[in-house]
Protein backbone atom coordinates (compact mmCIF):
# COMPACT_ATOMS: atom_id res chain seq x y z
CA UNK A 1 0.00 0.00 0.00
CA UNK A 2 1.28 3.62 -1.07
CA UNK A 3 1.31 6.46 1.48
CA UNK A 4 -1.05 8.25 -1.09
CA UNK A 5 -3.81 4.99 -0.73
CA UNK A 6 -2.67 5.46 3.07
CA UNK A 7 -4.14 9.09 3.64
CA UNK A 8 -6.26 9.26 0.77
CA UNK A 9 -9.49 8.01 3.15
CA UNK A 10 -8.83 10.97 5.08
CA UNK A 11 -9.71 13.19 1.94
CA UNK A 12 -12.31 11.69 0.41
CA UNK A 13 -16.05 12.07 1.01
CA UNK A 14 -18.49 9.86 2.48
CA UNK A 15 -21.58 10.34 1.12
CA UNK A 16 -23.39 8.38 4.11
CA UNK A 17 -21.67 11.09 6.55
CA UNK A 18 -22.76 14.51 3.87
CA UNK A 19 -26.09 13.15 3.76
CA UNK A 20 -26.25 13.07 7.81
CA UNK A 21 -24.92 16.15 7.75
CA UNK A 22 -27.28 17.99 5.18
CA UNK A 23 -29.94 17.26 7.85
CA UNK A 24 -28.21 18.88 10.80
CA UNK A 25 -27.43 21.55 8.40
CA UNK A 26 -30.67 22.32 7.46
CA UNK A 27 -31.57 21.58 11.16
CA UNK A 28 -29.53 23.99 12.00
CA UNK A 29 -30.67 26.98 9.11
CA UNK A 30 -34.30 26.96 11.12
CA UNK A 31 -32.87 27.99 14.51
CA UNK A 32 -32.76 32.08 12.89
CA UNK A 33 -29.82 33.91 13.78
CA UNK A 34 -27.50 31.33 12.50
CA UNK A 35 -29.78 30.52 9.27
CA UNK A 36 -27.25 32.95 7.15
CA UNK A 37 -24.05 31.35 8.07
CA UNK A 38 -25.47 28.27 7.44
CA UNK A 39 -26.32 28.62 4.04
CA UNK A 40 -22.95 29.77 3.20
CA UNK A 41 -21.38 26.93 4.50
CA UNK A 42 -23.87 24.64 2.79
CA UNK A 43 -23.25 26.43 -0.44
CA UNK A 44 -19.19 26.29 -0.07
CA UNK A 45 -20.07 22.25 0.19
CA UNK A 46 -21.70 22.45 -3.02
CA UNK A 47 -18.89 24.27 -4.80
CA UNK A 48 -16.36 22.13 -3.47
CA UNK A 49 -17.60 19.16 -3.81
CA UNK A 50 -16.37 17.89 -0.45
CA UNK A 51 -17.69 18.50 3.22
CA UNK A 52 -15.34 19.08 5.91
CA UNK A 53 -15.79 18.97 9.95
CA UNK A 54 -15.86 22.38 10.34
CA UNK A 55 -19.32 22.75 9.80
CA UNK A 56 -20.27 20.89 12.35
CA UNK A 57 -18.00 23.07 14.57
CA UNK A 58 -19.43 25.80 13.49
CA UNK A 59 -23.24 24.42 14.27
CA UNK A 60 -21.95 24.16 17.31
CA UNK A 61 -20.86 27.52 17.89
CA UNK A 62 -23.67 28.89 16.35
CA UNK A 63 -25.69 26.71 19.32
CA UNK A 64 -23.26 27.94 22.36
CA UNK A 65 -23.99 31.79 21.30
CA UNK A 66 -27.51 31.44 20.63
CA UNK A 67 -29.83 32.90 23.49
CA UNK A 68 -30.47 30.06 25.58
CA UNK A 69 -27.04 29.92 26.98
CA UNK A 70 -25.03 32.44 28.90
CA UNK A 71 -21.45 32.89 29.49
CA UNK A 72 -20.54 31.71 33.08
CA UNK A 73 -17.16 34.49 33.66
CA UNK A 74 -19.60 37.08 34.09
CA UNK A 75 -21.56 35.46 36.78
CA UNK A 76 -19.02 33.80 39.02
CA UNK A 77 -16.81 37.23 38.75
CA UNK A 78 -19.84 38.95 40.46
CA UNK A 79 -20.75 35.92 42.87
CA UNK A 80 -17.19 35.95 43.77
CA UNK A 81 -17.43 40.13 44.64
CA UNK A 82 -20.59 39.73 46.32
CA UNK A 83 -19.27 36.98 48.85
CA UNK A 84 -15.50 38.82 49.32
CA UNK A 85 -18.23 41.83 50.70
CA UNK A 86 -20.29 39.94 52.73
CA UNK A 87 -17.36 38.68 54.12
CA UNK A 88 -15.89 41.61 54.73
CA UNK A 89 -18.80 43.47 56.44
CA UNK A 90 -19.07 40.57 58.32
CA UNK A 91 -15.70 40.93 59.70
CA UNK A 92 -16.60 44.42 60.12
CA UNK A 93 -19.93 43.96 62.07
CA UNK A 94 -17.68 41.48 64.20
CA UNK A 95 -15.02 43.84 65.50
CA UNK A 96 -17.88 46.75 65.74
CA UNK A 97 -19.54 44.42 67.91
CA UNK A 98 -16.13 43.98 69.73
CA UNK A 99 -14.86 47.56 70.24
CA UNK A 100 -18.19 48.45 72.40
CA UNK A 101 -16.76 47.22 75.22
CA UNK A 102 -13.51 48.37 74.32
CA UNK A 103 -12.17 51.80 76.71
CA UNK A 104 -12.70 54.82 75.09
CA UNK A 105 -8.87 55.58 73.46
CA UNK A 106 -9.64 58.93 73.06
CA UNK A 107 -12.13 62.24 72.06
CA UNK A 108 -12.15 64.67 69.54
CA UNK A 109 -14.22 67.94 69.01
CA UNK A 110 -15.28 68.45 65.52
CA UNK A 111 -14.82 71.50 63.24
CA UNK A 112 -17.59 70.86 60.91
CA UNK A 113 -20.62 68.47 60.08
CA UNK A 114 -21.22 64.92 58.68
CA UNK A 115 -24.31 62.73 57.68
CA UNK A 116 -23.78 59.37 57.46
CA UNK A 117 -27.10 58.82 55.88
CA UNK A 118 -26.32 60.97 52.43
CA UNK A 119 -23.44 58.69 50.72
CA UNK A 120 -23.44 55.40 53.38
CA UNK A 121 -20.37 53.63 52.60
CA UNK A 122 -19.41 52.59 55.70
CA UNK A 123 -17.89 48.81 56.33
CA UNK A 124 -21.08 48.21 57.40
CA UNK A 125 -24.10 50.11 56.13
CA UNK A 126 -26.26 52.59 57.97
CA UNK A 127 -23.98 52.44 61.08
CA UNK A 128 -21.87 55.45 60.01
CA UNK A 129 -22.63 58.43 63.12
CA UNK A 130 -23.49 61.66 62.08
CA UNK A 131 -22.74 64.64 63.66
CA UNK A 132 -22.68 68.00 63.82
CA UNK A 133 -20.36 71.31 64.44
CA UNK A 134 -18.58 71.06 67.83
CA UNK A 135 -20.03 67.56 68.81
CA UNK A 136 -18.13 65.53 70.70
CA UNK A 137 -16.66 62.16 69.95
CA UNK A 138 -15.36 59.44 72.05
CA UNK A 139 -13.12 57.09 69.71
CA UNK A 140 -12.56 53.46 70.62
CA UNK A 141 -9.88 52.04 68.14
CA UNK A 142 -8.87 52.62 64.52
CA UNK A 143 -10.70 50.35 62.27
CA UNK A 144 -8.39 51.35 59.04
CA UNK A 145 -7.40 54.71 57.31
CA UNK A 146 -10.46 55.47 56.41
CA UNK A 147 -12.74 54.74 59.19
CA UNK A 148 -12.97 54.72 63.17
CA UNK A 149 -15.04 52.89 65.77
CA UNK A 150 -17.03 55.04 68.19
CA UNK A 151 -19.77 57.45 69.42
CA UNK A 152 -20.91 60.85 69.78
CA UNK A 153 -20.90 61.76 73.23
CA UNK A 154 -24.84 62.07 73.47
CA UNK A 155 -27.36 59.76 75.97
CA UNK A 156 -28.28 56.63 74.51
CA UNK A 157 -26.08 56.70 71.18
CA UNK A 158 -25.07 53.57 69.67
CA UNK A 159 -21.18 53.38 68.98
CA UNK A 160 -20.27 52.95 64.87
CA UNK A 161 -18.29 54.16 62.10
CA UNK A 162 -16.31 57.29 62.69
CA UNK A 163 -14.87 59.00 58.78
CA UNK A 164 -10.91 59.56 59.74
CA UNK A 165 -9.28 62.75 58.88
CA UNK A 166 -7.93 61.00 55.51
CA UNK A 167 -11.81 60.23 54.41
CA UNK A 168 -13.31 63.32 55.26
CA UNK A 169 -10.52 64.87 52.90
CA UNK A 170 -11.52 62.59 50.48
CA UNK A 171 -14.90 63.54 50.79
CA UNK A 172 -14.12 66.97 50.55
CA UNK A 173 -11.49 66.97 47.42
CA UNK A 174 -14.81 64.74 45.57
CA UNK A 175 -17.19 68.00 46.30
CA UNK A 176 -14.53 70.23 44.87
CA UNK A 177 -14.72 67.87 42.21
CA UNK A 178 -18.19 68.39 41.44
CA UNK A 179 -18.29 71.78 41.66
CA UNK A 180 -20.02 72.39 45.36
CA UNK A 181 -19.46 75.40 47.94
CA UNK A 182 -16.45 74.60 49.80
CA UNK A 183 -15.07 78.01 50.40
CA UNK A 184 -17.22 78.91 53.42
CA UNK A 185 -16.15 78.83 57.01
CA UNK A 186 -17.21 75.51 58.64
CA UNK A 187 -21.25 74.93 58.79
CA UNK A 188 -23.97 73.61 61.02
CA UNK A 189 -25.99 70.86 59.90
CA UNK A 190 -25.46 68.66 56.76
CA UNK A 191 -27.19 69.80 54.03
CA UNK A 192 -29.06 67.15 51.96
CA UNK A 193 -27.17 66.94 48.99
CA UNK A 194 -24.23 66.05 50.43
CA UNK A 195 -22.93 64.28 53.19
CA UNK A 196 -19.79 66.38 54.00
CA UNK A 197 -20.84 70.08 55.97
CA UNK A 198 -19.25 73.04 54.46
CA UNK A 199 -15.90 73.31 54.45
CA UNK A 200 -13.16 76.73 55.07
CA UNK A 201 -10.38 77.39 52.43
CA UNK A 202 -7.96 76.08 55.39
CA UNK A 203 -8.94 72.77 55.30
CA UNK A 204 -8.61 73.06 51.40
CA UNK A 205 -4.68 73.35 52.48
CA UNK A 206 -4.92 70.61 55.08
CA UNK A 207 -3.58 67.53 53.49
CA UNK A 208 -3.89 64.37 55.74
CA UNK A 209 -4.56 65.98 58.62
CA UNK A 210 -3.80 63.61 62.02
CA UNK A 211 -6.40 63.46 64.26
CA UNK A 212 -4.03 63.23 67.13
CA UNK A 213 -1.47 65.58 65.63
CA UNK A 214 -1.06 69.41 66.44
CA UNK A 215 -4.89 71.28 66.90
CA UNK A 216 -4.45 74.89 65.18
CA UNK A 217 -6.12 77.88 66.57
CA UNK A 218 -9.30 78.83 66.09
CA UNK A 219 -10.21 81.86 63.70
CA UNK A 220 -10.47 85.17 65.80
CA UNK A 221 -6.94 84.43 67.76
CA UNK A 222 -5.82 88.48 67.16
CA UNK A 223 -3.05 88.03 69.19
CA UNK A 224 -0.76 89.00 66.67
CA UNK A 225 -2.45 91.41 65.00
CA UNK A 226 -1.01 95.18 65.02
CA UNK A 227 -2.70 97.57 67.03
CA UNK A 228 -4.87 99.78 65.52
CA UNK A 229 -4.46 103.26 65.56
CA UNK A 230 -4.63 106.03 62.70
CA UNK A 231 -3.37 103.71 59.82
CA UNK A 232 -6.19 100.64 61.05
CA UNK A 233 -7.85 100.56 57.77
CA UNK A 234 -4.33 100.27 55.79
CA UNK A 235 -2.82 97.69 58.28
CA UNK A 236 -5.76 95.43 57.95
CA UNK A 237 -5.15 95.06 54.64
CA UNK A 238 -1.95 93.94 54.77
CA UNK A 239 -2.82 91.69 57.27
CA UNK A 240 -5.15 90.07 55.20
CA UNK A 241 -2.37 89.44 52.44
CA UNK A 242 0.71 88.58 54.33
CA UNK A 243 -0.77 87.21 57.45
CA UNK A 244 -0.73 83.28 56.69
CA UNK A 245 -4.02 81.51 56.93
CA UNK A 246 -5.13 79.61 60.08
CA UNK A 247 -5.12 75.95 59.52
CA UNK A 248 -8.43 74.41 60.93
CA UNK A 249 -8.01 70.66 61.29
CA UNK A 250 -11.65 68.60 60.77
CA UNK A 251 -11.06 67.11 65.04
CA UNK A 252 -9.48 68.61 67.43
CA UNK A 253 -8.47 66.47 70.61
CA UNK A 254 -10.05 67.33 74.00
CA UNK A 255 -9.95 64.95 77.42
CA UNK A 256 -12.19 61.97 77.35
CA UNK A 257 -14.41 63.59 80.06
CA UNK A 258 -14.62 67.15 79.55
CA UNK A 259 -13.61 68.78 83.06
CA UNK A 260 -15.50 71.35 84.66
CA UNK A 261 -14.74 74.76 85.54
CA UNK A 262 -16.43 76.90 87.77
CA UNK A 263 -16.61 81.04 87.23
CA UNK A 264 -18.25 83.86 88.85
CA UNK A 265 -19.91 85.14 91.03
CA UNK A 266 -17.03 87.30 90.93
CA UNK A 267 -13.27 86.91 91.18
CA UNK A 268 -11.45 84.18 92.64
CA UNK A 269 -8.86 85.15 95.47
CA UNK A 270 -11.97 87.16 97.48
CA UNK A 271 -13.82 85.51 100.06
CA UNK A 272 -17.58 85.72 98.32
CA UNK A 273 -16.16 83.87 95.26
CA UNK A 274 -14.46 81.53 97.28
CA UNK A 275 -16.64 80.75 99.50
CA UNK A 276 -19.46 79.91 97.35
CA UNK A 277 -17.74 77.89 94.68
CA UNK A 278 -16.18 75.51 98.23
CA UNK A 279 -20.34 74.92 98.49
CA UNK A 280 -20.47 74.07 95.35
CA UNK A 281 -17.25 71.71 95.53
CA UNK A 282 -17.91 69.83 98.48
CA UNK A 283 -21.86 69.15 97.34
CA UNK A 284 -20.38 67.47 94.06
CA UNK A 285 -17.80 65.69 96.30
CA UNK A 286 -20.35 63.89 98.00
CA UNK A 287 -22.73 63.98 95.75
CA UNK A 288 -20.69 62.15 93.29
CA UNK A 289 -18.69 60.31 95.79
CA UNK A 290 -15.94 57.67 93.84
CA UNK A 291 -17.31 59.28 90.72
CA UNK A 292 -15.79 62.71 91.23
CA UNK A 293 -12.20 64.10 90.93
CA UNK A 294 -11.78 67.75 92.40
CA UNK A 295 -7.88 69.19 91.79
CA UNK A 296 -7.06 72.62 92.22
CA UNK A 297 -5.16 73.85 88.98
CA UNK A 298 -2.56 76.78 90.19
CA UNK A 299 -0.97 77.17 86.76
CA UNK A 300 -2.08 79.85 84.41
CA UNK A 301 -4.14 77.66 81.99
CA UNK A 302 -5.35 80.48 79.76
CA UNK A 303 -1.82 80.25 78.66
CA UNK A 304 -2.12 77.05 77.12
CA UNK A 305 -3.63 78.35 73.37
CA UNK A 306 -3.33 75.82 70.36
CA UNK A 307 -1.92 78.97 68.72
CA UNK A 308 1.00 78.88 71.12
CA UNK A 309 1.71 75.76 72.48
CA UNK A 310 1.68 74.16 68.41
CA UNK A 311 2.93 77.02 66.83
CA UNK A 312 7.30 77.01 67.31
CA UNK A 313 7.81 80.03 66.33
CA UNK A 314 5.10 81.75 69.09
CA UNK A 315 7.02 79.68 71.80
CA UNK A 316 10.01 80.27 70.98
CA UNK A 317 9.05 83.90 71.64
CA UNK A 318 7.59 83.01 75.00
CA UNK A 319 10.61 81.15 76.20
CA UNK A 320 13.49 83.55 75.50
CA UNK A 321 13.63 84.33 79.45
CA UNK A 322 14.22 81.29 81.80
CA UNK A 323 10.56 82.33 83.80
CA UNK A 324 8.94 82.23 81.20
CA UNK A 325 10.15 79.32 79.82
CA UNK A 326 9.18 77.56 83.07
CA UNK A 327 6.07 79.15 83.27
CA UNK A 328 5.67 77.42 79.56
CA UNK A 329 6.43 73.71 80.95
CA UNK A 330 4.22 74.12 83.72
CA UNK A 331 1.54 74.85 81.53
CA UNK A 332 2.15 72.29 79.62
CA UNK A 333 2.00 69.53 82.14
CA UNK A 334 -0.62 70.41 83.74
CA UNK A 335 -2.67 70.19 80.18
CA UNK A 336 -1.01 66.88 80.17
CA UNK A 337 -2.04 66.00 84.01
CA UNK A 338 -5.50 66.90 82.85
CA UNK A 339 -6.00 64.87 80.20
CA UNK A 340 -4.78 61.65 82.25
CA UNK A 341 -7.15 62.54 84.73
CA UNK A 342 -9.94 62.11 82.44
CA UNK A 343 -8.64 59.21 80.82
CA UNK A 344 -10.75 57.83 83.85
CA UNK A 345 -14.14 58.79 82.71
CA UNK A 346 -14.86 60.93 86.01
CA UNK A 347 -16.26 63.65 86.60
CA UNK A 348 -13.60 66.15 86.63
CA UNK A 349 -13.62 69.18 88.27
CA UNK A 350 -11.02 71.68 88.25
CA UNK A 351 -10.53 74.80 91.40
CA UNK A 352 -8.37 77.10 88.79
CA UNK A 353 -7.02 79.50 90.54
CA UNK A 354 -6.59 82.31 87.69
CA UNK A 355 -9.70 81.61 85.60
CA UNK A 356 -12.39 84.24 85.82
CA UNK A 357 -13.72 84.62 82.65
CA UNK A 358 -15.05 81.68 80.09
CA UNK A 359 -12.98 83.37 76.93
CA UNK A 360 -9.61 82.66 79.05
CA UNK A 361 -10.05 78.52 78.48
CA UNK A 362 -11.99 79.78 74.63
CA UNK A 363 -9.33 78.83 72.53
CA UNK A 364 -7.51 76.08 74.34
CA UNK A 365 -8.00 72.23 74.42
CA UNK A 366 -9.81 71.74 76.92
CA UNK A 367 -12.74 72.29 76.09
CA UNK A 368 -14.32 72.43 79.26
CA UNK A 369 -17.95 72.74 80.88
CA UNK A 370 -18.04 75.94 82.00
CA UNK A 371 -20.35 76.22 85.01
CA UNK A 372 -21.47 80.36 85.49
CA UNK A 373 -22.26 80.96 89.39
CA UNK A 374 -24.33 84.28 89.15
CA UNK A 375 -25.90 86.34 91.27
CA UNK A 376 -28.53 88.63 89.18
CA UNK A 377 -29.00 91.24 91.46
CA UNK A 378 -25.54 93.48 92.03
CA UNK A 379 -26.42 95.05 94.97
CA UNK A 380 -27.04 91.38 96.57
CA UNK A 381 -23.21 91.05 95.82
CA UNK A 382 -22.81 94.30 97.02
CA UNK A 383 -23.93 93.82 100.30
CA UNK A 384 -21.94 90.38 100.70
CA UNK A 385 -18.96 91.91 99.99
CA UNK A 386 -19.37 94.48 102.59
CA UNK A 387 -20.05 91.76 105.26
CA UNK A 388 -17.12 90.26 104.46
CA UNK A 389 -15.38 93.00 106.59
CA UNK A 390 -13.08 96.25 105.73
CA UNK A 391 -10.16 93.83 104.21
CA UNK A 392 -12.90 92.75 101.74
CA UNK A 393 -14.57 95.58 101.27
CA UNK A 394 -11.15 97.88 99.89
CA UNK A 395 -11.84 95.86 96.94
CA UNK A 396 -15.57 96.37 96.44
CA UNK A 397 -15.27 98.22 92.75
CA UNK A 398 -12.76 95.50 91.54
CA UNK A 399 -14.83 92.49 91.66
CA UNK A 400 -18.26 94.34 91.25
CA UNK A 401 -16.36 95.63 87.69
CA UNK A 402 -15.77 91.54 87.68
CA UNK A 403 -19.26 90.28 87.73
CA UNK A 404 -20.26 93.10 85.39
CA UNK A 405 -17.91 91.79 82.40
CA UNK A 406 -19.39 88.16 83.91
CA UNK A 407 -23.06 89.47 83.02
CA UNK A 408 -22.70 90.88 79.63
CA UNK A 409 -21.36 88.02 78.11
CA UNK A 410 -23.96 85.73 76.00
CA UNK A 411 -25.74 82.90 77.86
CA UNK A 412 -23.88 80.55 74.80
CA UNK A 413 -20.64 81.22 76.43
CA UNK A 414 -21.50 79.35 79.68
CA UNK A 415 -22.67 75.20 79.74
CA UNK A 416 -24.67 75.62 82.80
CA UNK A 417 -26.03 78.89 84.67
CA UNK A 418 -26.57 78.93 88.26
CA UNK A 419 -28.58 81.77 89.12
CA UNK A 420 -30.91 80.40 92.15
CA UNK A 421 -31.67 82.14 94.98
CA UNK A 422 -30.61 79.30 97.41
CA UNK A 423 -28.20 77.66 97.88
CA UNK A 424 -29.80 73.76 97.72
CA UNK A 425 -31.66 74.71 94.20
CA UNK A 426 -28.28 75.81 93.02
CA UNK A 427 -26.81 71.87 94.01
CA UNK A 428 -29.78 70.34 92.82
CA UNK A 429 -29.48 72.31 89.44
CA UNK A 430 -25.95 70.90 89.07
CA UNK A 431 -26.60 67.79 89.93
CA UNK A 432 -29.28 66.95 86.94
CA UNK A 433 -27.02 68.82 84.58
CA UNK A 434 -24.31 66.44 85.46
CA UNK A 435 -25.75 63.38 85.61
Amino acid sequence: MTLDSGIAPFFETDTSLTKDTDELVELASTSGPHKHANKLKKKQRQSDGSYSDSSISIIRQGSADSNYSHPSSDLSLDEEREALRRETERQALAQLEKAKDKPVAFAVRTNLSYDGTADDDSPVHGSAVSFNVRDYLHIKEKYDNNWWIGRIIREGSEVGFIPSPVKLEQLRLQQSASGKNTSRLYGGKASSSSNLGPLSEAVTNSKGSNSRGSTPPTPGDDSDSIGNGKFGKSKEKKKTFFKKQEILPPYDVVPSMRPVVLVGPSLKGYEVTDMMQKALFDFLKHRFEGKVIITRVSADISLAKRSLLNNPNKRALMERTASRSSCIAEVQAEIERIFELARTLQLVVLDCDTINHPSQLAKTSLAPIIVYLKISSPKVLQRLIKSRGKSQTRNLNVQMVAAEKLAQCPPDMFDIILDENQLEDACEHIRWALS
